[in-house]
């Protein structure tokens, strides 16, 4: 199996602290370590105002800003529109789905999931080591 690029930077953003630990775990035993945190979309929005990251995985249901708004604000920036985008939520709706597919977003990944499809996702959608996507 391919492996992500061990220098990749993640923003994780879901406001159940039990679940970011359940992701981190994901993503450190795959060698990745530089995972950024955050609550809600808007802490998510004031963490990359002077962070650059490769990679967002967001909960869709979330207070204050929920990720679906936190989406639309991600690709109608010019700066992070760029940002590949994951989508990781219990939410299994067909028209939610379409929406955040509407809004760009590059996977939607439906909870619970295992390690191993979360991460075979997480290839798919930054690519091998050198940049290129599948």
């Amino acid at each position: 199996m391919k492996k992500l690029n061990p220098g990749l930077k993640i923003l994780l953003v879901d406001d159940s602290l039990s679940m970011r630990r359940i992701v981190v775990k994901f993503l450190a035993n795959n060698g990745i370590t530089h995972v950024l945190e955050a609550g809600d979309g808007a802490e998510a929005l004031e963490a990359i105002a002077s962070t650059r990251v490769d990679l967002i995985v967001s909960d869709l249901n979330m207070p204050i800003m929920d990720g679906m708004a936190f989406l639309e604000r991600i690709k109608a920036n010019p700066h992070t529109r760029d940002i590949r985008f994951v989508m990781l939520t219990v939410e299994a709706i067909q028209k939610t789905m379409n929406k955040a597919l509407s809004l760009g977003v590059d996977s939607y990944i439906v909870k619970p999931v295992t390690e191993k499809i979360f991460m075979e996702e997480l290839i798919r959608v930054v690519g091998d080591p050198s940049g290129e996507r599948e």
